[in-house]
């Protein structure tokens, strides 16, 4: 019985994942997107539209953008607003 509740702490642990937030970044030219993989994780180049969909840690997010920002090759930098937004959603009630 002591291998059986031995298990069940090891399934009960919890996982901690970091928290992740995107954000668009979008850029005069394509050639320096490879400078933005020093960052955060790039996810998405959109050649077309001249974009790049990158991820961080929502620890600290706030001086990868501000560092993004002051780069000369990018035009603007927009937030995903998914952590902020609540998942949870209530019926409507008759």
């Amino acid at each position: 019985m002591e291998v059986a509740a031995e298990e069940a702490e090891v399934v009960d642990a919890p996982s901690k994942l970091n928290e992740r937030i995107g954000f668009v970044v979008y850029v005069n030219s394509l050639k320096q997107v490879k400078a933005l993989r020093r960052y955060a994780n790039l996810y998405f180049v959109s050649k077309r539209e001249k974009y790049a969909f990158l991820y961080t840690d929502l620890e600290g997010h706030e001086d990868v953008l501000e560092q993004v920002k002051a780069l000369p090759f990018v035009e603007a930098v927009v937030r995903s607003e998914r952590p902020f937004i609540s998942e949870t959603y209530e019926t409507k009630s008759k």
